[in-house]
């Protein structure tokens, strides 16, 4: 059986992702689902690029889907996040494997270095909460971020009832 590119796995990841949120009831759902529709064939015969190449910023738009998601309405990016899981776990799960290796990591420093780590952290709390049996992972989580937050990281500040954005408003 011949072996799949990093490219054909990442477009398989993006085409079950984009039909999954589809369905959903959200503009930002709307928007990468239209978005995607008018690039995909970029994706699936490139030219004038290497494959890798291609691969690689897809890879890392891949990273970046999940801060994309924190704009949706809460149910909604609730099962945008499963999706998005979904879609790597079938069809690109040594991604996953990076992702879980580089949280071990951070959970055995007790620190986050960083907006890719924070957004990593940031992903994994999505994926759990509602999750049954998950409290004391969430916990450890919401620790990292708030440790991370507290240091002014990312342009955001504390305020005694809860972190503020630099706009001034809540977040979590």
């Amino acid at each position: 059986m011949a072996r799949t590119d990093k490219l054909t796995k990442l477009v398989a990841v993006f085409d079950q992702f984009h039909h999954a949120i589809a369905r959903l009831d959200d503009p930002m759902a709307k928007r990468l689902v239209d978005g995607w529709a008018g690039i995909r064939h970029q994706y699936v015969e490139p030219s004038g690029v290497p494959r890798s190449a291609f691969a690689a910023g897809m890879e890392q738009g891949l990273r970046e889907i999940p801060e994309l998601l924190q704009s949706m309405h809460p149910e909604a990016r609730r099962d945008a996040v499963h999706a998005l899981a979904a879609a790597t776990s079938v069809h690109y799960p040594e991604f996953l494997a990076k992702d879980a290796e580089r949280l071990a990591k951070i959970k055995e420093r007790g620190s986050i270095r960083g907006g890719n780590e924070f957004h990593l952290v940031r992903h994994q709390i999505d994926l759990l909460e509602g999750e049954p049996n998950q409290n004391e992972e969430l916990q450890l989580l919401y620790t990292l971020l708030d440790r991370f937050e507290s240091r002014g990281a990312l342009g955001i500040t504390r305020h005694p009832t809860g972190p503020l954005t630099a706009a001034g408003e809540f977040q979590r």
